[in-house]
């Protein structure tokens, strides 16, 4: 019995020490900044696609994250759609956040700030590119720590190393989703935004 409690003991202390080691490299030697993409390509031109993303009153339509908290609150602000719209919402599951337009380039290129649950910078990409058959539309993660405290941004820079595996199946599953719904909601008639406009 002895014995067997001195392995179970031997086996913790290894194992804390490996948790400790790995942290310490991290900590150490991982960049405060992480970065993810997936890609897609939608059978329908640049404008049917923009007109879905240049909004967020219909990221519902292919939100990845929004099906899993039907009881998410969502509220808006600023202009309808283009630089300077937001969204922010409450969530018991999807913690709170908000996300706004920063750049809006007409059927081209959108790019969103977002505020999380942890400090630092956070922003996500989606670009535009005609293709034979559609549109390639890539969409990214940028986060960046390195200006938080040292406890957030060793935890921020944990979550990098798995950001991939832990994101990437909610952007792939999104779009996904923006694909159908590009592809079969008929277009709408709307004001283009200010190709040149940045905030």
């Amino acid at each position: 019995m002895f014995t067997m409690k001195s392995k179970a003991l031997k086996i913790a202390g290894i194992v804390i020490v490996g948790i400790i080691a790995f942290v310490a490299i991290v900590g150490t030697f991982s960049s405060p900044k992480s970065h993810l993409e997936r890609s897609i390509v939608i059978h329908a031109q640049p404008s049917a696609i923009f007109e879905q993303i240049n909004s967020f009153k219909n990221f519902h339509k292919w939100s990845p994250w929004m099906e899993q908290d039907p009881n998410t609150q969502t509220t808006f602000e600023g202009p309808e759609s283009g630089v300077g719209a937001k969204m922010s919402w409450t969530s018991e599951k999807l913690d709170n956040g908000s996300q706004w337009i920063i750049e809006s380039e007409v059927n081209k290129h959108l790019k969103t700030g977002m505020k999380l649950g942890m400090e630092g910078n956070y922003s996500s990409d989606i670009y535009l590119e005609p293709v034979e058959g559609g549109t390639k539309v890539t969409w990214t993660y940028d986060g960046d720590v390195s200006e938080t405290g040292m406890a957030t941004s060793l935890m921020g820079k944990i979550m990098g190393k798995f950001m991939d595996g832990f994101l990437g199946p909610d952007y792939e599953r999104g779009l996904t989703k923006l694909k159908a719904v590009a592809e079969n909601e008929p277009p709408q008639i709307s004001a283009p935004a200010d190709s040149t406009n940045k905030k």
